[in-house]
């Protein structure tokens, strides 16, 4: 039970992502440069906060291992990946390599932020 607690918040952060990613256009700005450069950081925070959902739930669901960050990490660049692969079925949208850098780009902030690197 201890285990579903912890996941849980990063289950429903995926459902979230899958939610927003099954949308066929998503508003933006009308300036474009100012559009990608949004959407961009959004896929930077909303990935930042996945892997620390995950992370959190690997630390507080099983005993402490030496490299705990591999797993979170190894999900969120896995779910990065099927979410383009699923907007690349969504009508009006496409899966970039781009937006997979940019999620694992958050990913890897986020680890940096949790060892305080950054």
């Amino acid at each position: 039970m201890k285990t579903i607690f912890w996941y849980l918040p990063s289950g429903l952060w995926m459902v979230l992502i899958y939610l927003l990613s099954a949308q066929s256009v998503l508003p933006g700005p009308d300036v474009i440069w100012a559009d990608f450069f949004l959407k961009k950081i959004a896929h930077m925070v909303v990935y930042f906060v996945l892997f620390f959902l995950l992370y959190m739930a690997r630390t507080h669901s099983m005993r402490p291992q030496r490299h705990q960050w591999i797993l979170p990490l190894f999900l969120t660049i896995a779910y990065a990946m099927t979410d383009e692969f699923h907007q690349s079925n969504v009508p009006g949208r496409t899966a970039t390599l781009r937006d997979i850098l940019y999620d694992t780009y958050g990913a890897v902030l986020a680890m940096l932020v949790v060892f305080r690197k950054l």
